[in-house]
């Protein structure tokens, strides 16, 4: 699979060019997010930066696979690539409530 540098990532940060990282994988959600249930906010507030955090607070942990396709996934994060100090997260206040 194909590694993928964070600062690649965060170069797809729009509605239509998409990215997000998800437990080391990275993928593309640039269609997917006019469908998701949450709204497309959501993700196209946090698009370019790792939603692992975010995202495994308000899913259950087989979503992934039940809702996108395989192709969806772009590759993996390359993890040398990342930099503690300007690594960028998903803001957690953004997230809508379970409920």
């Amino acid at each position: 699979m194909r590694q993928i540098t964070m600062q690649e990532v965060e170069l797809h940060n729009t509605l239509d060019d998409c990215w997000v990282v998800l437990n080391g994988k990275v993928y593309d959600l640039s269609i997917f997010q006019k469908e998701h249930p949450g709204g497309s906010k959501i993700i196209s507030d946090n698009a370019g930066k790792d939603v692992s955090s975010l995202f495994n607070s308000v899913h259950p942990q087989d979503i992934i696979q039940r809702h996108l396709p395989p192709e969806a996934c772009v590759g993996v994060l390359d993890v040398s690539t990342v930099d503690p100090e300007k690594h960028i997260v998903a803001a957690e206040e953004k997230a809508p409530s379970r409920g």
